[in-house]
């Protein structure tokens, strides 16, 4: 049986919202890798990926890991929603 428009774009916005949840705290973490500049010693505050994502949630909370959701949201959504229905298609 094949789904209706409403079901693809119900699943197709659901993976979205999940794929900006999943991938914000990535693209958080190389943003501030990305930008990071060593300190007076010399020595850069994060070690990789992780030790970013560990050192922001200690330091400024868990949902420091979401700056910029809803762009990020606003990006995954709409490719999702196209992308869903138009292969379903």
């Amino acid at each position: 049986a094949k789904d209706g428009l409403a079901v693809q774009t119900g699943a197709s916005f659901i993976a979205g919202v999940v794929a900006a949840l999943t991938s914000n705290p990535i693209d958080l973490a190389k943003s501030r890798l990305m930008t990071m500049k060593p300190d007076a010693e010399g020595r850069m505050p994060y070690t990789g990926t992780m030790d970013c994502i560990v050192k922001t949630a200690r330091s400024e909370g868990l949902g420091a890991l979401y700056k910029g959701l809803i762009p990020t949201a606003a990006r995954q959504v709409p490719l999702n929603m196209v992308r869903f229905i138009s292969v379903e298609a």
